[in-house]
């Protein structure tokens, strides 16, 4: 691997949002979940929708984070206690994540959810399900997760993610509260870069940012993967 691509992957985990404060561009998705944190309102199922590279699954691992951190529930989590660490490095045992473009079966389901589901989570204060291009589940699949999503024990926690919101089926989607994830502008695109450039003492003119967030089409991953 070339030390080029190695600092281009090296880049894009280290300036990766750790906080609500940090997400860009999603300001009514961080707000809404900010306040449902502090006000102790958790619902059991949630379901990001939106464009890929603006969010979405960073924003389920703060979610994460913000329900489980050893100060928690908080909109602030502390990014220091074993859990924090843990989600962030998806290495979590109650923070469950899967990416159903790959696990799209009813055995997938059966194994990583159906199975576990009833298990109180090993040491968090919830456990918590991350599903990825949930749109690409089989339709046997989500036969097998309507029920549990309808009647989850108190300590389960569904976080769905997809691109394709239509493909989602009605009935899972009804038992989920929604958030619609937006393309980033291209000058908070711009902006972020320009602070990541700054962080990492490198020289870029402020028009070649504007080259590079145009040219990410509003994901945050691509302009990041560009600089």
């Amino acid at each position: 691997m070339s030390k080029e691509k190695a600092a281009h992957q090296v880049l894009a985990r280290k300036y990766r949002p750790q906080g609500f404060d940090e997400l860009v561009g999603q300001p009514a998705v961080s707000q809404t979940l900010s306040n449902a944190l502090t006000t102790k309102r958790i619902h059991h199922a949630y379901l990001f929708t939106g464009p890929r590279g603006c969010g979405k699954t960073t924003t389920a691992r703060i979610l994460a984070k913000g329900l489980n951190c050893a100060k928690g529930p908080t909109p602030t989590p502390c990014d220091e206690c074993t859990s924090c660490r843990e989600i962030a490095l998806s290495s979590s045992l109650d923070v469950m994540e899967m990416d159903a473009a790959s696990n799209t079966s009813i055995d997938d389901v059966r194994e990583i959810i159906i199975e576990t589901v009833a298990l109180s989570p090993t040491r968090d204060r919830y456990k918590i399900f991350i599903i990825d291009e949930t749109h690409m589940l089989s339709n046997a699949a989500f036969n097998a997760l309507l029920k549990t999503i309808e009647e989850p024990p108190p300590y389960v926690v569904f976080i769905l993610a997809t691109t394709e919101a239509h493909k989602v089926p009605s009935t899972i989607a009804s038992r989920c509260q929604r958030f619609k994830f937006r393309p980033v502008g291209p000058e908070p695109l711009a902006e972020y870069l320009a602070g990541i450039a700054k962080k990492e003492k490198v020289s870029v003119e402020p028009e070649a940012l504007s080259l590079l967030a145009r040219a990410a089409e509003g994901s945050l991953r691509d302009a990041i993967s560009l600089l």
